[in-house]
């Protein structure tokens, strides 16, 4: 089970989403810097590893891909939840990507949460859940 190819191949999938920037765990990236609000904050939620087989051959990972919208606070919710939006179109239920030698699936419609206000900015949540086997 490797989460570097996991982590790859889902970064690869939202790349697809041209329209922001991304922050990516551990990497360098300024959210004040000249053209990047707003942006789309990364994380990889990797909930359990598991495997059915008694040879332990054939091991899975359940997770989530929390792409999160962020845009300056005082502009309408609007321009976060399309953003949101676009974001999930990509992860439709029951797709399927290579991850090295596994596959990816996504196994629930992507889940745009109720946006929330940090600081100076405000932030929309698209939480996609996925299984790696």
């Amino acid at each position: 089970m490797s989460v570097e190819a996991i982590e790859a191949a889902l970064r690869e999938r939202l790349a697809g989403f041209t329209a922001l920037p991304k922050a990516w765990p551990n990497e360098d990236f300024d959210p004040r810097a000249p053209g990047n609000l707003p942006y789309v904050s990364c994380d990889l939620v990797k909930a359990a590893t598991t495997d059915q087989t008694l040879a332990a051959t054939a091991p899975e990972m359940v997770g989530r891909l929390i792409a999160t919208v962020v845009v300056a606070k005082g502009s309408t919710s609007r321009p976060a939840n399309r953003h949101a939006d676009a974001i999930a179109a990509l992860f439709p239920t029951g797709a399927r990507f290579a991850a090295g030698s596994q596959m990816i699936t996504i196994t629930q419609p992507p889940q745009t949460r109720e946006g929330m206000s940090d600081g100076a900015y405000w932030r929309v949540p698209v939480v996609i859940p996925f299984l790696a086997a």
